[in-house]
């Protein structure tokens, strides 16, 4: 009698906690000397990116960044419309209540 077996690898994640939290980030952002200076920001958008979690102590630090792109009227003779792509760094760190951290290495 022939027997064939298979091997199958399972990943299970549990959520142990969840919360919902906006943050404001602010930066300083230096228009390059071949663009004209801002005369007002029309509008203002951004992608965020977190590349970095770390959970120590009853706390989560997220280290990331925001991709924006900003739309302004020109400070120049015909108030042209440009554009500018930046990048914002940011770091938060925030406290959770009851954050258990379990290490089942065997």
């Amino acid at each position: 009698m022939l027997l064939e077996t298979e091997k199958e690898n399972v990943c299970i994640n549990q959520i142990v906690g969840q919360k919902k939290n906006e943050i404001e980030v602010e930066g300083d952002v230096i228009v390059n000397d071949i663009k004209p200076d801002v005369l007002s920001i029309i509008s203002t958008s951004g992608i965020p990116c977190v590349y970095k979690k770390e959970i120590m102590d009853g706390k989560i630090r997220i280290d990331g960044n925001i991709n924006t792109y900003i739309m302004y009227l020109a400070d120049s003779e015909n108030s042209a419309v440009r554009g500018l792509n930046t990048v914002l760094d940011f770091t938060r760190n925030n406290r959770c209540r009851k954050l258990f951290v379990r290490n089942d290495s065997k």
